[in-house]
């Protein structure tokens, strides 16, 4: 019997993962658009991952460790958790704006990474061009903003809750991303000469 490698096990991993948390985002979601259409940039955001995972790269090396995979998938999930409600605590055209400013450089980032996305720390090349040149992840962080945008404009106790949760995750996961990147001495380099994980002068 032909062993199945961990990559495959990612790939159609995330790709069910992916396709049926959106899904079930999207039918939440889908009666908040008329009255607040900035929603949906969330929506955009979160399926970007799911194209992505379909023609990405194999990976050179994949983590091992079980706390990273589990790491990985619930800090994906938690967004897509978040769902309309309360009363908004800010101009909701400056929510909505937030949230678009997020998309933009969450979709710069995916697009520069291209096909070396995926949920689970692994080794699919190293990228340094574009939001990468000023962060070494400018995904999670475009995330970040559009989450707070949305949040702003959806503030229940559940998405306070759930952002704060899926933050503090995905901070988890990109070290361990990086744990696992820093043994190529290419992303060694990348990350000597871009100190900032998240935010300029600040993480």
């Amino acid at each position: 019997m032909a062993k199945i490698s961990l990559a495959t096990v990612a790939t159609f991993g995330d790709t069910a993962f992916l396709a049926a948390l959106l899904a079930w985002q999207a039918v939440r979601l889908a009666p908040s658009l008329s009255h607040n259409p900035g929603n949906l940039a969330l929506l955009i955001s979160d399926g970007l991952p799911l194209a992505l995972v379909l023609v990405r790269r194999p990976a050179q090396s994949i983590t091992q460790s079980p706390a990273d995979w589990l790491t990985a998938y619930v800090a994906a999930a938690a967004p897509l958790l978040l769902g309309p409600g309360g009363d908004a605590l800010i101009d909701p055209r400056l929510c909505a704006a937030l949230m678009v400013i997020g998309l933009l450089i969450n979709v710069y980032g995916k697009v520069c990474l291209a096909r070396s996305f995926g949920l689970v720390a692994a080794n699919r090349g190293v990228q340094r061009s574009g939001p990468y040149r000023v962060v070494r992840h400018p995904i999670y962080a475009g995330n970040a903003i559009t989450q707070v945008g949305f949040l702003l404009a959806n503030p229940t106790v559940f998405n306070v809750a759930l952002c704060l949760a899926g933050m503090s995750l995905q901070v988890i996961r990109l070290r361990a991303e990086e744990k696992l990147l820093g043994q190529d001495p290419i992303y060694a380099d990348y990350m000597a000469k871009v100190p900032y994980r998240l935010a300029p002068g600040l993480y």
